[in-house]
């Protein structure tokens, strides 16, 4: 957020140099870091006056820590800071204090400025080949219940700034024959009516004659058409639906954000920008803005910018060394249909319409032991859930080392000047890593695999940018290779994480409709997505059913759990039971 400066100070001396502002005591900044970072950590018993790297916070946290920092100080922190070896809470807290207190500098462009033609990222624009159908229905979308009474005036003029402050709620994808594909950013206009400035982004529905049951009948119908409301191409890609039920009783309010625009991270950007313009606006203060550090476009210009740098260059043996390892998962079924698409491609028939799950969920006593062995090995508890995935595939296709597609957050800010714990955008990169399945003890074989996590070059941005920005000739390497028929993302609990307040007060019951539509083509045969939840890991597969059997899903995943259960009983063998008298 910014404001203005405070005018009523007294003027300085005409011979003095002005005052270095008072900023917040380190102890003070020290307690609130404190108190943020214990939320990250799952062990209660740890010591958060180690370094932060040792904590088990992973990056994601870290950027949610970066993020709560500007809001309150006004202090930006880039990830590769907090990683720093050595950087404890209270060491964290100097660097705070020292910098609020000496903060300003350079303005950033206003408020809803449009921005010129830029090239896709690489992760939109693999994603935007994948799709070769209509590419409307492809979302991301939330809805939540809403405090009684909100002002329909105040909440307009909300979303008008939210969205000019956040360049990508307002892009567009301009297709050209034969030519990549370019966004750009429309201007907005801050000044006026906002009914003016928003057109198609908000809508007011009034249900406040509805009975409670129709009342929700009425906002899942709603929901469900809403899905199908986007268009990229025409700049339609971020939608606000307020279900106004009265002044005395809770409404409902969806988002729903085409995926080019936003990522999960995106959401607590947009809930709290949210949250504290409505509150500032209600009070009667006009001073508050939504602001971002690095715009989305501007991270799509320092990506392609990056591909020719030295440090980018040096990264291409490596990726390409990963590009060789086996990543296929034969299918089980056979092509329908001699000589259509789908006999030339099994693949083709993976799509939404097709996705089926199966899910694992592990004991509290087993998730306890998988947190302990991820401290003490120094990895993520990712890094091991990964390592079994690895190990099943490997005895799954015979082979010695596979590839698989690893989702990472993708807010490196080594890449250029870049700030972007406040940035709205897809950052989410499609990282392909090696596990290598030698021979060795369990320990062994997990630090391979941890070790490589590890010295991913630059987080992993880089092997997108090299496919999609880099030489021709890595470029090709690159991009012949297939992407891995699984891939895997551990989440966390990221709804629990959300930065919900007096606005919006709690996730909604009502569904919110299919986010993506029945031809949405699946970018990966078998999906592996892992959650920590209240003490529990879950494991979901989503696969196609018109890739795979059921039953071979399961029995990837029973292997898959009795492989993690053997990993962490080598590496934290279970407490022995108390003697009985």
């Amino acid at each position: 957020m910014t404001a203005p400066a405070h005018q009523d100070a007294p003027p300085a001396e005409p011979d003095t140099a002005p005052p270095v502002p008072a900023g917040p005591a380190p102890e003070e900044i020290r307690g609130r870091l404190t108190g943020w970072l214990a939320e990250a950590v799952l062990t209660p018993d740890t010591d958060l006056s180690a370094p932060l790297r040792d904590l088990g916070v992973d990056s994601i946290d870290l950027i949610r820590t970066a993020r709560r920092i500007e809001t309150s100080y006004g202090v930006r922190v880039q990830l590769r800071e907090l990683f720093a070896p050595g950087l404890t809470a209270a060491g964290l807290a100097v660097l705070v204090a020292e910098r609020a207190a000496r903060r300003g500098g350079a303005e950033a462009a206003p408020p809803g400025t449009a921005h010129d033609p830029v090239v896709l990222t690489p992760s939109q624009e693999q994603a935007w080949e994948e799709q070769t159908g209509e590419r409307g229905q492809w979302n991301q979308a939330m809805l939540f219940t809403t405090r009684p009474g909100i002002d329909a005036d105040l909440f307009a003029e909300t979303v008008r700034r939210l969205v000019a402050g956040h360049a990508s709620l307002r892009l567009a994808v301009e297709e050209r024959p034969a030519r990549r594909p370019r966004q750009r950013t429309a201007a907005l206009a801050t000044g006026g009516p906002p009914a003016d400035a928003l057109g198609p982004v908000l809508d007011t529905v009034e249900i406040s004659e509805l009975a409670d049951a129709d009342l929700s009948a009425a906002v899942t119908l709603r929901c469900e058409l809403e899905q199908r409301s986007l268009d990229p191409r025409a700049g339609r890609v971020a939608r606000f639906v307020r279900f106004d039920a009265g002044p005395s009783r809770p409404g409902r309010l969806l988002m729903v954000f085409h995926q080019l625009a936003i990522d999960m991270l995106s959401w607590s950007v947009v809930l709290a920008d949210l949250e504290e313009t409505y509150t500032a606006l209600e009070a009667g203060r006009d001073d508050v803005w939504p602001a971002e550090g690095t715009s989305y476009p501007e991270w799509a210009e320092a990506l392609a910018a990056h591909a020719r740098t030295p440090e980018a260059e040096a990264e291409a043996e490596w990726w390409t060394q990963v590009a060789r390892t086996p990543a296929t998962l034969p299918p089980d079924l056979p092509a329908a249909g001699a000589g259509t698409e789908a006999a030339a491609d099994p693949r083709a028939g993976n799509t939404a319409a097709t996705a089926a799950t199966h899910l694992e969920e592990f004991p509290p006593e087993l998730t306890a032991r998988l947190l302990a062995a991820a401290r003490a090995h120094r990895a993520h508890p990712g890094d091991l859930v990964l390592h079994a995935l690895g190990e099943a595939l490997g005895e799954r296709i015979g082979e010695p080392a596979v590839r698989v597609d690893l989702l990472r957050h993708g807010r490196e800010e080594t890449v250029g000047d870049s700030h972007l714990s406040r940035t709205t955008g897809w950052f989410t990169a499609t990282v392909p890593v090696r596990l290598d399945l030698a021979p060795g003890t369990p320990a062994e074989r997990l630090a391979r695999t941890v070790g490589h996590l590890a010295a991913l070059p630059g987080g992993g941005v880089g092997h997108g940018v090299l496919a999609r920005h880099g030489r021709p000739r890595t470029a090709a390497v690159l991009r012949a290779a297939p992407p891995s028929d699984v891939s895997f993302d551990y989440e966390g609990d990221d709804v629990d994480s959300l930065p919900l307040g007096t606005l919006l007060t709690e996730v909604a019951p009502e569904p919110v409709g299919d986010i993506t539509a029945p031809h949405w083509t699946r970018p990966h045969a078998v999906e592996v997505i892992a959650t920590t939840d209240d003490g529990t890991l879950r494991v979901e597969w989503w696969y196609s059913t018109a890739l795979h059997r059921a039953a071979t899903v399961r029995a990837l995943a029973a292997r898959h759990r009795a492989l993690l259960t053997e990993l962490l009983t080598a590496l934290s063998p279970p407490a022995p039971e108390a003697p009985t008298r």
